[in-house]
Parts: structure tokens; sequence; C-alpha cells
């Protein structure tokens, strides 16, 4: 994946900060914003055209048509009306759950945490999610694997502890001097 270091005016920096939702770092909401803008805009491969546009002007290539859309979109309410109108949508409300959204920490579970989020029963929502990690964090990672893949094949709404192995009991010894040959065997 390509890296891009970009300086951005703090005006607009803080604008960012303030419509983005609190469960996506900074760069995930940019580059959100540039994939949604980039749909509606044009695309990265878009060739800016050799002349200026009639009237003068600067040379406009579809990264800078989507640049200008999110401020336009940035622009268009205030903050505040913008800040109430407008209700960020739950990813954790959905059966499909982005593995992006895996924290770190639990990333020996990065295949089996969203298989068991399409399956569970249940509320599906962040505090859930958080609820959920926090369990698993404290626990191994084969416990974490075990009661996951128990949880899936279960349906289950929730992840619990594996519990221990009980040790098997095994057969009692024959104290063989003991037993009396001729009773034994007739």
């Amino acid at each position: 994946m390509a890296q891009l270091n970009f300086q951005v005016p703090d005006e607009l920096l803080a604008r960012l900060d303030a419509q983005r939702p609190r469960y996506l770092d900074r760069k995930s909401f940019v580059c959100l914003l540039l994939d949604e803008s980039l749909d509606k805009a044009g695309t990265l491969t878009e060739r800016a055209t050799a002349t200026p546009p009639k009237g003068g002007g600067a040379i406009e290539s579809g990264v800078s048509k989507a640049v200008s859309s999110i401020e336009e979109e940035l622009n268009q309410q205030p903050l505040e009306k913008k800040a109430k109108t407008k209700k960020a949508k739950d990813v954790f409300s959905t059966r499909v759950i982005s593995p992006d959204l895996i924290p770190a920490d639990l990333l020996d579970c990065q295949q089996l945490l969203p298989e068991w989020w399409t399956v569970k029963k249940g509320v599906r929502s962040e505090g859930v999610w958080n609820r959920v990690c926090g369990k698993l964090r404290g626990w191994t990672p084969e416990q974490r694997r075990d009661a996951l893949e128990r949880a899936i094949a279960s349906g289950w709404g929730d992840v619990f502890e594996p519990k221990p192995i009980a040790a098997t009991q095994g057969k009692k010894a024959i104290d063989w001097s003991a037993v009396d040959n001729h009773s034994f065997f007739k």
C-alpha cells in the first residue's frame, strides 16, 4: 500500500477531527472521505488536461477535484448543525465487520472474530464489541481460539472462557497379592 505524506491546514484538520467518528482514526477517516469523493468526482487514474480551462485558472486533475469536493462537503453546514443532524453509522451494528476494527493485541483472532460476529445471536454494538474484546484479552491465545470456535459452532451471542480440562480418573489398580487365586477364578 502506498503511503502519502502531505500537509493539511489547521482549520481543515479541526473540521476533519470534528466530523470524524470516534471509532475511526484520522488516517482511516481521510481515506474513507477520499474514497467516497473519488467515487463521486473522478478517479485517481484520470489525467490532468494539457491546457487550462477556458477563462484561465489552474489545471484540475481527478485528485484535486476530489479534494475540492471534500472541502465543499465539509463547508456545506456549520460544524454545530452538522454534528447534531448527522449521526455516524455504527459499524458494529452490522453482521459483517471489517477486519480493520480488530484491535492490534487480538490479531491472532483476526479470522475468527469477524466470523463469530456474523453468526452471533443478540445485539451488535460497539459496547458489546468492546466487552468481548476485553474478555478475550484476559485469556491465552489458545483459550481465545477455543472460545471463539465453540461460540461460532454453537451460534452463541457471547464468548465463554473454556473450562480447564479435568484429569480423567484412571482405572483402579488391583492388588494381586491380596486376591485369593482360588476364589477369584471360580
